[in-house]
């Protein structure tokens, strides 16, 4: 069972400098969106899609104990100079970079205890794709702590050969990507071990845990633009004094 919805944009869209957010047990801010390369370059696109929109959390026999929502904006680029059309685009050192920006929330419900749960996990596998998983941010381990805050931090940067001008020109794009936020006694972790995860541990008790804002950037490469679209996997899991899990297929396919 799943839930998805998709949108397109092109490189027209503005690059964003985020809001600051404030709410449930998780704030960020300082967020700097440069994933939107320049007008006229070829091979770019970049789209949204929704892998769960506001699903119940748990079962008929134990009962639903909340709702989890879980989305990504999906920046696809073709780059090495070489054009996806090529059937020999990988030896010509064409590489394709897809990256995901994922934003999700978990809400429990006022007749639970905030602190149901204990981890949750979020993962795209690997299955009928060929993709593979380069970077998984932020990183385990990364986080500075302040009292109950666990302060993270997205410092994502990425040079990538790329063409404009009608392929006439080429153009070296630098993206990159930052976000600053904290989680209020929980700790996130990541793994890009078949596929990319990234994952909420409890350190402890806080009525904050009733409404969790989490975020995460994953970065995948492929190297041939002919097997698209591409189907991968999605799973999220939540566990403690109850277990609800959800996954299914999705389609993943090239804006351009």
């Amino acid at each position: 069972m799943s839930t998805s919805e998709e949108k397109t944009q092109t490189q027209q869209d503005e690059a964003v400098e985020g809001p600051v957010i404030t709410t449930g047990q998780s704030s960020t801010s300082g967020m700097v969106n440069n994933l939107i390369p320049p007008l006229g370059t070829m091979y770019y696109g970049m789209q949204t899609h929704t892998f769960l929109n506001n699903n119940v959390v748990g079962t008929d026999a134990a009962g639903h104990f909340g709702t989890v929502s879980w989305s990504a904006d999906i920046y696809t680029y073709g780059t090495g100079g070489v054009d996806p059309k090529d059937p020999n685009f990988a030896a010509d050192g064409g590489l394709l970079y897809i990256i995901m920006v994922h934003r999700a929330n978990v809400q429990i419900y006022s007749n639970y205890s905030p602190d149901v749960w204990n981890t949750m996990t979020f993962s795209i596998s690997l299955e009928n794709s060929n993709l593979t998983p380069i970077s998984q941010l932020p990183s385990t381990g990364s986080e500075s702590v302040a009292g109950d805050n666990y302060n993270y931090s997205i410092d994502f940067e990425q040079s990538m050969q790329m063409l404009q001008n009608g392929g006439n020109e080429p153009l070296l794009f630098d993206a990159k990507y930052q976000q600053s936020f904290s989680l209020i006694k929980a700790k996130q972790s990541s793994s890009i071990s078949n596929g990319i995860q990234f994952k909420l541990n409890t350190t402890g008790s806080s009525n904050d845990h009733r409404n969790t804002e989490i975020f995460a950037l994953s970065m995948f490469t492929h190297k041939n633009p002919s097997q698209f679209a591409v189907s991968p996997g999605f799973s999220f899991d939540i566990n403690g004094h109850e277990h609800w899990a959800i996954g299914g297929g999705w389609t993943l396919g090239l804006p351009f």
